[in-house]
């Protein structure tokens, strides 16, 4: 089933016991797994954003954002999950410059030098989330949602920053631009495969 962003794969079997059935579907799992498993984050039929949260709340930890482009939507999906006061308590939403170094504390240079849309600005937006919140993870993004090309950015373009203990850096996110909305719901999927990718240790 193809959904915004993702691939949901459903597998089936008839066989003639249950137990048949259980071991048919059990050896197809571990076939997709070998041929596609990074791109794996489910096999109990959950949600992206519902991953980091059980993650996080497994592990004991805390994760903030700064967000522009999504004007919020990544606090959003968090917050959608029950339970997600234990893991998340801060999202800064700095859709301007001025509120990147009003709130964030950015330095108005370095955005200027490198632009409000690159790795170096994303990077500074997610360091000085985790550093205002507490968190133990922050995430961030800033990019071009569109409908328009700015910049010399087609839309769909966007980093996004991370930092937690020891790290931090960015993630350049290119993606077929269908229009703002779409854009804009798969930046924030990007953001919180950011942080599974971080929990996972593989980021």
């Amino acid at each position: 089933y193809a959904k915004e962003g993702e691939v949901a794969v459903r597998i089936t079997s008839q066989r003639d016991s249950m137990e048949e059935a259980e071991a048919a579907v059990t050896d197809m799992i571990a076939a997709m797994s070998d041929i596609c498993g990074e791109y794996i984050y489910s096999i109990n039929d959950e949600e992206m954003n519902e991953v980091v949260v059980r993650l996080l709340k497994n592990r004991g930890l805390t994760v903030s954002s700064a967000e522009s482009c999504t004007g919020g939507k990544f606090a959003v999906s968090i917050t959608d999950v029950p339970g997600a006061s234990n893991v998340f308590g801060h999202g800064y939403v700095t859709y301007s410059v001025d509120a990147k170094v009003g709130v964030l504390g950015l330095d108005r240079e370095l955005i200027e030098d490198k632009g409000v849309v690159s790795a170096e600005v994303a990077e500074e937006m997610a360091v000085a989330a985790r550093h205002l919140s507490g968190s133990d993870i922050a995430v961030s993004i800033t990019g071009y949602a569109g409908p328009d090309a700015d910049e010399g950015f087609n839309p769909g373009t966007a980093y996004i920053g991370y930092a937690y203990e020891g790290c931090s850096g960015s993630r350049l996110i290119k993606r077929r631009a269908v229009d703002r909305a779409w854009n804009r719901n798969n930046f924030t999927l990007n953001m919180q495969r950011t942080v599974y990718l971080i929990l996972k240790g593989e980021l």
